[in-house]
């Protein structure tokens, strides 16, 4: 990648422009209607953000990957579940920087076909399948091919699963100011922002982003006379649907990232325990589709032409009309729907049988 690609990001860490800035803000009146949800509602389009089909994972490696290029790594090594939309994004950001991926992915081999991958595939990236029963296993497994790699030589960057990491939550508080400067531009007071949560990375980085606009004032309601008439009430409060674990589990891991991205931006902002909204919207298990998700894929496409996928974005907003009737989000308030991406995992076999069947 070109050297002029590479950018002062915030805090002034490095960033490659790997996305078109900013990604659409759109209204979506017709998609509350179809969910039968009393919302205002928008959606942020960071699914069209990046190369490779893009994604939230897009922002976040904008930041990891120009840490791994100025500390003059030749190899990301990553890993997810093998429908994993941050494997893919590594493999197409790797690709467009020129560095070599390994992608370890854990699923059995009869998996290994359709969605996200057939563009691992195209992208390059080596792939490794293994089967583990925990994180830390999988993990292991992908440290020990990191290690393989180095003794051949390779610089490795070893990039948690979903870059969730504080560097990589950095994108993701610099998404929020993003949002945040749209909204006040469109003249639009956004109370809530609703996404899906899976490794904790984008929220840690919406939860910092939030803290450090209330620091600084950013997105305040201006008054007639053009002067702050408020500074923390108009700023969207971060409400992360939990599509991948429960009990508990998440929190304290958003929360850490969520400090960690604060430290490296440079601000002595924090983030309190009452911003953490983490509601549970998993279902029976990790990627398995559920009904609420089906529905909300198949009124996204009918009414506004969204394609949503089945493990993150369609779980989160499937989960709207819950959190409205459950009281987490005001009936009648202006929400916006962070769409994180994920739709080549739609068209892998197991999951387009499975969302076509609960139709």
């Amino acid at each position: 990648m070109d050297t002029q690609d590479r950018v002062i990001g915030l805090g002034g860490l490095s960033r490659l422009e790997l996305g078109m800035r900013p990604s659409p803000l759109e209204h979506r009146p017709a998609l509350a209607s179809g969910l039968d949800v009393d919302v205002d509602l928008w959606v942020k389009r960071d699914d069209l953000y990046g190369p490779g089909v893009g994604g939230n994972k897009i922002r976040k490696l904008e930041y990891v990957v120009a840490d791994a290029l100025q500390r003059g790594c030749d190899t990301l090594v990553t890993t997810g579940a093998v429908q994993s939309n941050h494997a893919r994004l590594t493999a197409v950001a790797g690709a467009v920087c020129g560095l070599g991926v390994h992608l370890v992915l854990d699923g059995d081999p009869v998996e290994k076909s359709g969605g996200n991958l057939v563009l691992d595939r195209l992208a390059g990236a080596e792939l490794h399948f293994v089967r583990t029963q925990t994180w830390d296993e999988l993990n292991a497994a992908t440290q020990a091919v990191a290690d393989e790699l180095a003794a051949a030589g390779r610089r490795c960057c070893v990039i948690p699963v979903g870059a969730s990491m504080p560097l990589g939550a950095v994108g993701y508080a610099d998404a929020y100011l993003e949002l945040v400067s749209q909204l006040d531009e469109m003249g639009v007071q956004a109370e809530y922002l609703v996404h899906a949560c899976g490794s904790g990375g984008t929220q840690g980085g919406l939860l910092a982003g939030r803290a450090l606009a209330a620091a600084t004032g950013s997105g305040v309601t201006r008054a007639v006379d053009g002067t702050a008439a408020s500074s923390h009430a108009t700023l969207p409060r971060v409400v992360g649907v939990d599509v991948a674990k429960s009990k508990g589990e998440l929190g304290p891991v958003v929360t850490e990232i969520a400090a960690g991205c604060l430290a490296l931006v440079g601000s002595e902002a924090a983030v309190a325990a009452e911003d953490l909204v983490l509601v549970d919207g998993t279902g029976p298990a990790y990627g398995v589709v559920t009904p609420e998700g089906a529905d909300a894929i198949t009124v996204a496409l009918r009414t506004s032409g969204i394609l949503l996928d089945p493990v993150y974005s369609g779980k989160a907003l499937g989960a709207l009309p819950e959190l409205v009737e459950g009281g987490v989000i005001r009936r009648g308030a202006t929400v916006v729907f962070l769409h994180t991406g994920g739709s080549p995992a739609l068209f892998a076999p197991s999951y387009a049988d499975a969302v076509v069947d609960l139709l």
